[in-house]
């Protein structure tokens, strides 16, 4: 069987998702950033994770989980699923005249039996919670009520949401990326494969100084670590993005 010298064979690149890979290539355009002396070979390939970032970055900002951070996801569900109780509330109070009244008394008691508490939890907390409230509405059938006073599509909103938000604090798994976005990511990441090829094709035997060179330019590559989401809501980090792994196979 012969062998292949493609960028994919020679370069083991961090896992990434989509968001890690913006990432990834931003801090290699920055380490790229401080030397005006490049070689032309590598110039253009930073030029190129330039482009393909920008490419990427469009097409993740068109699907619904977007660049969204923990504190970002948390304040999306704690505005809807407040929204959610809200509206279950408001009907509640009318119980007395209407029969809709009565399946949002029903919804009250079954799903919302801590009032509004569940937005004031920390991250997972608050994930764990409204997984029980969605968990509780299938297993007892109450999707009826909830049409009947018009909320569905309340209801719907905020499981999208709830799936966004247990893929960025790391409680379930990040959802499929879009076609759109998994073939931009892809191309980044082979943008940065031939990168990686390029300036190591820069060290010159005899010449420490290009070694050191290159030794920065991938450092960004070599030292890549994946973040962790924060134990404090307030504080929470981009989603998570890869493990970090060698630049080159040996």
């Amino acid at each position: 069987m012969s062998r292949t010298f493609t960028p994919v064979d020679l370069v083991q690149l961090p896992r990434v998702d989509s968001n890690g890979a913006i990432a990834l290539a931003s801090a290699v355009e920055s380490a790229a950033s401080k030397y005006n002396d490049l070689p032309a070979s590598v110039t253009e390939a930073v030029i190129q994770i330039v482009a393909d970032r920008i490419v990427l970055q469009q097409a993740v900002a068109k699907t619904p989980v977007g660049l969204v951070t923990v504190k970002e996801a948390d304040r999306r569900v704690d505005k809807v699923g407040g929204a959610f109780h809200d509206i279950c509330s408001a009907w509640a109070s009318l119980a007395e005249f209407l029969p809709e009244g009565q399946d949002a008394q029903v919804l009250m008691a079954r799903v919302f039996p801590d009032g509004r508490k569940f937005v004031n939890l920390k991250v997972k907390e608050e994930w764990a919670a409204i997984e029980t409230k969605l968990s509780t509405i299938d297993r007892e059938g109450l999707g009826a009520r909830i049409d009947a006073i018009g909320a569905t599509p309340v209801l719907k909103l905020l499981e999208q949401m709830q799936a966004v938000y247990g893929a960025v604090i790391g409680t379930t798994e990040v959802p499929e990326e879009a076609p759109e976005v998994r073939d931009s990511k892809d191309t980044l990441l082979d943008s940065l494969r031939a990168y990686v090829i390029q300036v190591a094709g820069t060290v010159k035997r005899g010449k420490p100084e290009t070694a050191a060179r290159a030794d920065a330019l991938l450092r960004p590559i070599r030292e890549w670590e994946s973040t962790k989401p924060a134990k404090d809501k307030a504080d929470g980090p981009e989603a998570p993005a890869g493990t970090a792994s060698g630049a080159i196979r040996n």
